[in-house]
Order: C-alpha cells, then structure tokens, then sequence
C-alpha cells in the first residue's frame, strides 16, 4: 500500500495545550471504565490535580520525541516539530470547519451514499460537537494563576502548539487548488440511485 513513491500521511486535530490538560482533567474524573481511571484523581479539584504527580506535562512533545520520561531538552523539541512537519496533516480544534475542509481535500474524501444525510450530520458534529462531557469543570482563564501554572508545566507544548498553527497555515498550500465543498464533487448516492 505504502512505498517510497506513495507515502502515507497522519492526520490529526490539535488543541491548545491548556484546553487539553483540563479536558483530560474533566476526562479521567468520571471515566470509571478506563483501565488508568484512578479514584483519588476523581475526588481532586483542578488545582490539585495540576500540582499532583497524576498531571502530564509536555504530553506531545514528549510521544513524539520518543522521550516519555526525564527532563526535556531544545533536541527533543526540534525531533517533534520535525515528526509533524514531515508526517502529519495537522487540523485544528479551534478551526473545526477549516480542518475537515482541508482533511477532505487532501485525502480525496467524498460522499458516496446519502449526501444529504451525511452532510446533516458533518454539520451537526462539527457545529455542535459530540462526546461532550456534562461534568466538565471550566478552564481557567489565562493570566490567573492556575492558568500560568499549566502552562508552565506544558512549555513545551505551548511551543509546539504555536508551531502547529504555523503549520496549519503553511499546509494551505496542499489544497490550494481544490475546491471548497469537494465532498459533493461528483458525490453519489447509489442507495437512491439503485446503483448498489
């Protein structure tokens, strides 16, 4: 499937480093199914959680320079910004519509049964959201002190994360000449047609 001539590529959604510490905070509270869910973790609060040895810090940074345990180094900054330039299509959270445009585009999505349908629900996804959870606790906003406190422990990633959205920038380009909408581009519905 994949050679030298034809490469794959990852594609994955970004959020910032903040957003994603609380949420996996507001995650591994509830998740009792989980086999890492840990019951002290669940009676913390926020604060207590970020200052515990339960909270990740540099989390991407860390997966993709291989280096999930000791001190950071520039090195293994620059191993993870390469990882993402050379192999990821990145999308961002924050820019939902934009993501899934350039994710169908890049990687030639479309529709294939019941367009309508399956545009009802992109946009219902996308606009609204699933998956959300009913007991997530609110983030703290930046300049407070829990807020600098995060980010202290994700620098790493802060960086990382400025770099992402340069790089969503940048890889514009790779759909640059595809239309907007190319899902409904010779899309098809071979239920209502009879065709399947």
């Amino acid at each position: 499937m994949f050679n030298m001539q034809q490469r794959g590529r990852v594609f994955a959604i970004f959020r910032h480093p903040v957003d994603r510490s609380v949420s996996m905070y507001n995650y591994i509270t509830f998740a009792d199914w989980e086999p890492t869910y840990n019951a002290e973790i669940a009676s913390m609060t926020l604060e207590e959680y970020v200052k515990s040895p339960f909270m990740e810090q540099d989390w991407l940074t860390r997966y993709l320079s291989n280096t999930m345990t000791g001190p950071l180094t520039e090195e293994n900054f620059e191993s993870a910004k390469d990882a993402l330039r050379r192999k990821v299509m990145v999308g961002l959270l924050e820019k939902k519509e934009a993501t899934m445009e350039r994710f169908e585009k890049f990687f030639g999505w479309k529709y294939k049964a019941r367009p309508k349908v399956q545009e009802e629900c992109r946009v219902e996804y996308l606009g609204g959201g699933v998956n959300i959870n009913p007991n997530a606790k609110e983030k703290p906003q930046p300049g407070t002190p829990l807020h600098d406190l995060i980010s202290h422990m994700n620098k790493f990633d802060i960086r990382l994360y400025s770099y992402i959205e340069q790089l969503f920038d940048e890889q514009a380009k790779f759909t640059a000449d595809i239309p907007d909408g190319f899902r409904f581009v010779g899309a098809t519905c071979c239920e209502c047609d009879k065709t399947c």
